[in-house]
């Protein structure tokens, strides 16, 4: 039975069939944007969700619409991904907790991760004009499946406690077997979410699982309500997103962030330098993986010098509105392909379309509760990590490809990511030895379909 293959031709696809694809795909990114920021952001306090929600939005804006305009991979779709959240959220932590150097204040970080999200720009479209794009393939399939699963295993222990509503102080094993602190609300409505989102594909796939998550989570948390009226409370709710400022002009965003250079000297180089540089080479990892995947999908071949200077300008505008970075993704370009998006152009509508719902309808996101984008992620993390990897216990070669993966959990878990990365490199290259190339799982999937 051969790959199933889905048919392009840009110079036939309408423009009716990319505003379908674009609408679709906007559908996924709009609430895993809205959860990739708040992971970042609610590492400095639960009071800067709505900054997060606004984060992820602005970085799903200027991705969509920059990076295809540069990069012209037809049908690729840009957003926050989980490894950027996965890298900012625990450079964030280990920022605030000093265990990088001198401790830095909650209200300098969000400059800071601005900064790291520059360079990692930069770096990305340096990638591209010297052919990276060749030689990112060439990192060891061991680390790339073992970071994506480190960043699974941490996004999913990132979101329990905001799922059972743990107190900030309190760590997650002794909240799980405390439930007197558990916020029961939170509970059924994350449980909820995603049972909707394992479930939903299973009745229909006329609509994307993670819009049927978010749907599930809605109605359980305003069903709810009608229990608990202090749900309706939209000031001081530590349930929802909370207000999203939304006032200012784009001209007021870009000097805000322009300003922000103004913090760079020698000591802020050396602790964004580090973060920056994994930054860049794992969002052009999850980018080159996925238009791999696109190229057997539609038998087409991309450019991959160019698409990485795509996303890098994309990047870079990203940090111009105050968005987080992202990278091409796999869940939002299959939904895009499989709804009549074949052309560059799909891309661009999808970014219009994602700035649409922040103009008009903050005022709702403001009710998104936090446990069901919780749910979503939770989803998410399960799909990223590649239970495939057992499977190598069965072969020699294969069990000290697993004790690689399973070193840059390890190391992740204990550490760090960062460290992670350099530690799975250097196992790899000490366990190496000639095989014929193997494949496991599908790692690069980085949203639900």
């Amino acid at each position: 039975m051969g790959r199933p293959t889905i048919e392009t031709n840009p110079l036939t696809s309408s423009l009716v069939d990319d505003m379908w694809g674009a609408f679709a795909a906007m559908l996924v990114v709009l609430p895993s944007s809205v959860a990739f920021g708040i992971i970042v952001y609610t590492t400095l306090g639960s009071e800067y969700a709505g900054r997060g929600a606004m984060s992820g939005l602005l970085g799903a804006f200027a991705l969509g619409v920059v990076a295809p305009i540069v990069g012209r991979t037809a049908g690729l779709i840009s957003t926050p991904c989980a490894p950027a959240a996965a890298i900012l959220s625990a450079t964030s932590a280990a920022w605030l907790s000093g265990i990088a150097g001198a401790p830095v204040t909650a209200r300098d970080i969000p400059i800071m991760l601005a900064l790291v999200g520059l360079f990692a720009a930069c770096l990305q479209t340096l990638y591209g004009f010297i052919g990276g794009g060749r030689l990112i393939k060439f990192v060891p399939y061991q680390v790339v499946t073992g970071y994506l699963s480190s960043v699974a295993v941490i996004i999913a222990l990132g979101q329990l406690p905001k799922i059972f509503g743990l107190p900030k102080d309190i760590s997650l094993w002794h909240g799980l077997v405390s439930p007197a602190v558990w916020k029961w609300q939170g509970v059924i409505v994350g449980l909820t979410t995603t049972s909707m989102m394992l479930l939903g594909p299973k009745i229909t796939r006329k609509c994307p699982a993670v819009i049927l998550g978010l749907y599930g989570g809605l109605l359980a948390y305003f069903g709810l309500a009608l229990i608990s009226p202090e749900l309706l409370e939209l000031r001081n709710n530590s349930l929802v997103i909370g207000p999203i400022q939304t006032d200012g002009s784009l001209i007021d965003a870009i000097t805000s962030q322009v300003s922000a250079l103004e913090a760079l000297n020698l000591s802020t180089l050396k602790l964004i330098l580090v973060p920056a540089l994994t930054l860049s080479v794992l969002l052009s990892i999850d980018t080159l993986k996925t238009c791999v995947a696109l190229d057997a999908l539609t038998h087409t071949r991309h450019n991959s010098s160019r698409e990485l200077v795509g996303q890098g300008c994309g990047n870079l505008a990203s940090f111009f509105l105050g968005g987080m970075p992202g990278a091409g993704a796999m869940g939002p370009t299959l939904i895009n392909l499989t709804s009549g998006g074949h052309t560059p152009r799909a891309g661009i509508i999808e970014g219009i379309f994602v700035l649409l719902p922040l103009l008009m309808l903050a005022h709702l996101i403001a009710w998104i509760p936090i446990a069901a984008l919780a749910g979503i992620l939770l989803v998410i993390a399960y799909r990223m990590f590649d239970s495939q990897i057992f499977r190598l216990l069965m072969t020699k070669s294969g069990r000290l490809d697993f004790l690689v993966i399973l070193g840059m959990i390890a190391v992740a878990l204990s550490v760090d990511l960062i460290v992670a990365a350099g530690a799975g490199i250097a196992m790899a290259i000490f366990a190496f030895h000639p095989r014929p190339d193997k494949r496991i799982g599908n790692s690069a999937q980085t949203l639900p379909q």
